[in-house]
């Protein structure tokens, strides 16, 4: 399964995947060299999908997973039209978050997300709850920075200040803050990846996803695919681990250790 994201937040979709499907191989291609894509135009974000995608479509999928909401909302059509395998998607969990019984719902996102025809179409079936739109501008690079420093990040300088029944984490950065994010609001934040990992295994079971992973990548393998030297600990788990390409330069070593972190790895 190919797993992708503008950089280190999609591994928290990984992870869920990766608990859902623990008999699965996973690749991970996070693109921390442009990270990150919330900000940028419809036509960059598209640009720089195909080419990760073009990177990832070398091995062979058997699905593929993209673990950013902005480039779900701006690209999914047109990767899915290009790519033969099964390309799921995630998205902000705004109808859970709408059905909760919340008044008001608070959704964190790129400006990308935020301005997509997909999240103005989730909105406008939310009835009478409230929604209010809110793309804090550095937070994703924010995390990207301090997710071995948690007490660094202040998000009172990230997050508006209001009362909200709910939040929802419309980008897979923030779902690493998720508790601080809750105690912050006093309510509960809502996140898609539960929602996208179920999805592909829906599709794995159900038969819609077929054809073994290749089992030659192994440890020398392993090494060969990622752009930077693997750290030992990486090399030594590459049997069991997800293993991690198109990293910028000195970013491999950190992902890895960041998804160890979430103490998800198998």
């Amino acid at each position: 399964m190919g797993v992708f994201d503008s950089g280190i937040g999609g591994l928290t979709l990984l992870s869920a995947c990766a608990d859902k499907m623990p008999a699965e191989k996973f690749l991970y291609f996070g693109d921390n060299l442009h990270a990150p894509y919330g900000n940028r135009s419809e036509e960059e974000i598209r640009l720089l999908a195909c080419r990760a995608f073009g990177k990832l479509a070398k091995y062979p999928l058997k699905a593929a997973v993209i673990a950013c909401n902005t480039v779900t909302a701006d690209a999914a059509a047109l990767l899915r039209a290009r790519y033969p395998f099964p390309i799921v998607g995630v998205e902000p969990a705004v109808l859970p978050a709408a059905r909760s019984g919340a008044a008001r719902v608070l959704v964190l996102a790129t400006k990308a997300t935020l301005r997509s025809t997909r999240y103005g179409a989730l909105c406008a079936r939310c009835g009478n709850t409230e929604i209010v739109s809110y793309a804090p501008e550095r937070l994703a690079a924010a995390i990207e920075k301090n997710i071995f420093h948690r007490e660094r990040l202040d998000l009172s300088k990230h997050l508006p200040r209001l009362k909200c029944g709910a939040v929802v984490l419309g980008c897979t950065h923030y779902i690493f803050f998720k508790r601080e994010i809750e105690d912050f609001y006093g309510c509960r934040a809502y996140d898609g990846n539960g929602g996208a990992a179920d999805r592909l295994s829906f599709l794995l079971r159900g038969g819609r996803i077929e054809g073994d992973f290749c089992q030659n990548i192994g440890i020398a393998d392993h090494q060969n695919i990622n752009t930077n030297i693997c750290s030992k600990k990486s090399q030594k788990n590459s049997k069991n681990a997800p293993i991690f390409l198109g990293m910028a330069k000195n970013k491999n070593k950190k992902v890895f250790l960041t998804f160890s972190y979430t103490n998800k790895c198998s």
